[in-house]
């Protein structure tokens, strides 16, 4: 990787290590349906291509997704991202931390 995208990575794909005291932050696959949340991080991240994928796709922090459909069997999982919709398999989708009003 170029040294712009590693200062991209260290920036934006933030590694949540421990959630407010409150508790208020689950895993994004963990959202009920028309649930809302805010990107507050990754976790459980050994390799760093993954996360970087859903951060293309829109899932940064700071950024508000909504769960909108899960499958009969749980996967996969759609969510909406600004304007767009998107699947994401179950496990893919418990990487992302989301931030509960």
């Amino acid at each position: 990787m170029s040294t712009v995208v590693d200062r991209l990575c260290d920036r934006c794909l933030d590694v949540v290590e421990s959630c407010d005291a409150q508790g208020d932050c689950v895993a994004m696959g963990q959202l009920g349906r028309g649930q809302c949340g805010t990107v507050a991080g990754f976790q459980g991240v050994d390799d760093m291509t993954v996360s970087r994928r859903l951060f293309d796709l829109g899932f940064a922090k700071g950024v508000e997704v909504e769960l909108i459909r899960r499958a009969p069997l749980g996967d996969p999982l759609m969510f909406r991202v600004g304007n767009s919709d998107m699947l994401l398999r179950r496990s893919e989708a418990d990487l992302v931390v989301v931030r509960v009003a």
